[in-house]
């Protein structure tokens, strides 16, 4: 089978994979080691036609249009268009560069996430991989709802009702969604994000034993919707407690204001002691999992919240809110604690519990195969497999039956 991701964050950047780019980064080998053909096209900072995998990938990098950046600076505008006017020309481009490729190669199977893919179903069975919508994110975040929004809504829910299969990480982002589009429930197929296999392979040789750092990590998106206002409120308060310990904060900076607004600057350590590293390379990602004593995640809504996962197979307590499928595998595992969203006072004083109780920490080579079992790449793959299989049936008989 051939398979065609389409995505706005691409696996194979230089620096900062999290978000979409991790999780294709973690399923793409998976699915070739099974025997299939991958083709990616992704959105990136230059014009480039390349094989990655150790030549059993190819990938196209190219620069999505931007004129609905200049519609958000128009006033009359911006409250009106962007979000659409985005949704309409990046759909008409993936559409364009996947459609040439599929004039010389057939495509089997194409998946994409809700943005960019009002046009894909119409080049090979399209199969939906919900990463999470910007109406939700800004619900969560309290952020005003405009007719921008709004409208984008309305096309990503175009989109998933022309896919041939959806998918989502969670039973929550599941549930959530269907309620949301009046879908039943079985529309929605849950698989959860996998962890790559070279993280795995380096979190099993890794064992906790007492020579790590003094550092709260967060690693991912810096936006409003990961509550990244209240980790710096807490920070404040653990700080005022105990000033030998560190926030390091891994990941770009996508909130509304600029870093300098809250007191940081990239790559230097705050009066607060709150240190922005921007984003990070997976190799750089996995020192500070081994550096850090502590893992955090405040964020007020989380479809699945893979970088918490990822810190517990390196050992890593982890302290999170009460949002998301995490909530379970922390319950389950007694590996971390949660706490409420936007309470800056629990999430310091869960700070300050765990890092002054060592013991507590995880011995990643005992712990690591109950807690990340069900999330190793072969197993998210050949279930993913399953749906594209079963997506590219239904096209065939949909063909016949016209």
């Amino acid at each position: 089978m051939h398979i065609a991701f389409v995505t706005t964050e691409s696996p194979y950047a230089e620096r900062g994979v999290c978000g979409i780019a991790s999780y294709l980064r973690a399923i793409i080998p998976a699915i070739v080691d099974a025997g299939h053909q991958v083709t990616v096209f992704a959105s990136a900072n230059e014009e480039r036609d390349f094989i990655a995998e150790h030549g059993r990938v190819s990938v196209h990098h190219f620069s999505l249009p931007a004129l609905h950046w200049y519609a958000a600076k128009v006033p009359l505008i911006r409250s009106l268009a962007p979000l659409p006017l985005r949704q309409l020309e990046w759909s008409l481009a993936f559409y364009r560069r996947v459609a040439a490729v599929a004039s010389q190669t057939k495509i089997d199977v194409i998946e994409s996430t809700e943005a960019g893919s009002l046009f894909l179903g119409r080049i090979a069975p399209l199969v939906i991989r919900l990463h999470g919508s910007e109406r939700i994110f800004r619900e969560y975040s309290g952020l005003p709802l405009s007719y921008s929004v709004r409208w984008n809504d309305l096309l990503e829910s175009y989109s998933c009702r022309q896919a041939a299969a959806v998918t989502a990480p969670s039973q929550l982002q599941a549930r959530e969604i269907s309620s949301r589009r009046g879908w039943p429930a079985e529309r929605i197929r849950v698989i959860p994000n996998p962890i790559s296999r070279d993280l795995l392979n380096t979190a099993s040789r890794f064992h906790r034993n007492g020579s790590t750092e003094r550092i709260v990590l967060y690693t991912g998106r810096l936006a409003p919707v990961k509550g990244i206002e209240t980790l710096l409120e807490a920070a404040k308060v653990v700080r005022g407690q105990d000033p030998s310990v560190t926030f390091v904060l891994a990941g770009p900076w996508q909130m509304p204001r600029p870093p300098e607004h809250y007191g940081l600057e990239a790559n230097t350590k705050s009066a607060s002691g709150i240190q922005w590293v921007g984003p990070q390379k997976q190799s750089e990602i996995l020192e500070w999992y081994k550096r850090a004593s502590l893992f955090v995640m405040p964020s007020y809504y989380e479809s699945f919240g893979i970088s918490a996962v990822e810190a517990l197979a390196f050992g890593m307590p982890v302290v999170a809110t009460e949002t998301g499928s995490l909530a379970e595998i922390l319950d389950s595992k007694g590996s971390g604690l949660l706490i409420p969203k936007r309470d800056p006072l629990a999430l310091a004083g869960a700070i300050n519990q765990l890092m002054s109780a060592p013991a507590r920490c995880l011995d990643s080579g005992a712990e690591l195969p109950g807690v990340v079992q069900q999330f190793q790449s072969e197993r998210v793959a050949a279930e993913t497999i399953k749906v594209y299989e079963a997506a590219q049936n239904c096209s065939r008989k949909a063909s016949r039956r016209t």
